[in-house]
Parts: structure tokens; C-alpha cells; sequence
């Protein structure tokens, strides 16, 4: 039986566990051969329908998953251009992962020709201008200028912070994005907790193998990154699966 799906599966695997799946599915070729036997004596096993049913609903809920990351990019698209750079008072060059200027997506936004921005972060700002204490009272007029432009320029930012604030908040709810990224993690988690399901039920065939196989290679792909977070454990699930598959095989015969 081809096996282009599962090996598509393994792809990005930690080692360890894609040599296990791999040893697996060799043994689990001669299972299969014992099954094709049993088979035509009239005693063919068969498949989970819980494994199965849940089968059948992966292209759904991967396509559910596809058209809302769709909807995200077009309103990204859509939006770009009304889309405000953050005020120059509030950013600063070489932002992070944290605290870097984003679009209205939500990712991270670098202007052209600049390194991502940091923009600075509106509560911090409020926690300046609240906490801010009197000098001592013997303090210079020096110091006390210093500290009168520091505290006008905080005061100042704390505006220019909120304003930037409400009105990308406002772009986010008007152009529907904010419902959009809450119907993709929804389809997201739903996604994920049918690959879930399906790993963890039991397969008796090699049609089993190939549906949670299918599983995992359908979730990375429409994640579009090349291995999720549950990669690890799932990927150890198919291994143990074929491994079981191969051993009962093995006993038959």
C-alpha cells in the first residue's frame, strides 16, 4: 500500500519518533499483506467507525479553518492603507516580539527601509504619569525643570498613546477583523481537538494508519507551518498505532 501520506506525516518529526514510525509502518507492511490473507479467508478486521466517522470530518473542518485565515488576509489587504503608522512621539526604533509596531492583523509591521519599531505601551505610560513623586524639597530649579519637561513630555505621550488607541481599536472592530481572527482560532481549536480525537481513538487496519496519518499532515498543512505544537505527542500516537497495528498482525499470522 502507498504510504506517500504517513511519510508526508513524518516530516519535521523529532527523530527519535520518526525513525519509531518508520520501523512501524515497515513491519506494518507485513501486516498488511497478512490482512490481505485474512481478508479473502472472509475474517478481514474491521475499522473503528468512531476513527472513521471522525475521519470524514477533517476536509470540513480544515476548510472551515483555510476560508477564515482567508477572510483575515483579505480585510488585511482591504485595510492596509487606512491602516495608522503609530505617531513618531510614541515609537522608538528596535522593537521585539512584545512590543513591536503591528498591523491590523496583529503582525508585526516594518515600515520601509526601518527596522520593526517599538511602540510604547499606553498602561506603562499611565503607570509613569500616576506614580510620578514630588522632589525633595530641597531640589534645584534645575532639577525641578528637568523633571517638569519629563513630566509634560509623559503627559503628552500618555495622550498621543491613547488617541493612536482608540482609533486602531475602532479600525479593528469596524472592519471586521476582530470577528474574523475570533472565527479563526475558534476553527483553529476545533481543528485541533479533532486531530486530537482521532489519535487517540484505536485503528485496527491499515486504513486506521492512514486516517490519523492524513490527520496530521492536514493540520499542518492548513496551520501552514510545518509542526504543531501537539506535533510531538501525535506523532508518538501513530508511531504506537502502527506499532500495535504491526504486532497484532504478527500474532495472526
Amino acid at each position: 500500500m502507498p504510504n506517500t501520506t504517513v511519510r508526508a506525516a513524518a516530516e519535521g518529526m523529532p527523530e527519535i519518533n520518526r525513525r519509531r514510525m518508520l520501523l512501524g509502518l515497515a513491519a506494518a507492511s507485513t501486516a498488511a499483506a497478512t490482512i490481505t490473507v485474512a481478508s479473502a479467508a472472509g475474517c478481514a478486521p474491521v475499522e473503528n467507525p468512531e476513527l472513521i466517522r471522525l475521519g470524514n470530518q477533517l476536509p470540513e473542518a480544515a476548510a472551515e479553518y483555510r476560508a477564515a485565515l482567508e477572510e483575515i488576509e483579505w480585510i488585511a489587504a482591504e485595510w492596509k492603507h487606512r491602516w495608522p503608522l503609530a505617531p513618531d512621539e510614541i515609537t522608538m526604533p528596535r522593537g521585539n516580539y512584545i512590543d513591536g509596531e503591528r498591523d491590523i492583523a496583529g503582525r508585526f509591521l516594518r515600515r520601509p527601509g526601518e527596522e520593526l519599531r517599538c511602540v510604547r505601551d499606553v498602561r506603562n505610560l499611565a503607570a509613569i504619569v500616576a506614580n510620578e513623586r514630588p522632589l525633595r524639597h530641597n531640589a534645584s530649579e534645575a532639577m525641578r525643570a528637568r523633571r517638569a519637561a519629563w513630566l509634560a513630555r509623559a503627559k503628552r505621550e500618555l495622550k498621543i498613546g491613547k488617541l493612536y488607541k482608540v482609533q486602531t481599536t475602532r479600525l479593528r472592530k469596524v472592519s471586521g477583523m476582530d470577528m474574523a481572527k475570533a472565527r479563526a482560532a475558534a476553527a483553529k481549536k476545533s481543528l485541533s481537538d479533532l486531530v486530537t480525537a482521532i489519535m487517540e481513538q484505536s485503528g485496527t487496519t491499515m486504513e486506521g494508519m492512514l486516517i490519523k496519518a492524513q490527520a496530521v499532515t492536514t493540520f499542518n498543512k492548513a496551520i501552514a507551518r510545518k509542526y504543531p505544537l501537539d506535533g510531538e505527542l501525535w506523532a508518538a500516537q501513530l508511531a504506537a498505532s502502527v506499532l500495535q497495528l504491526a504486532s497484532e498482525g504478527d500474532a495472526s499470522a
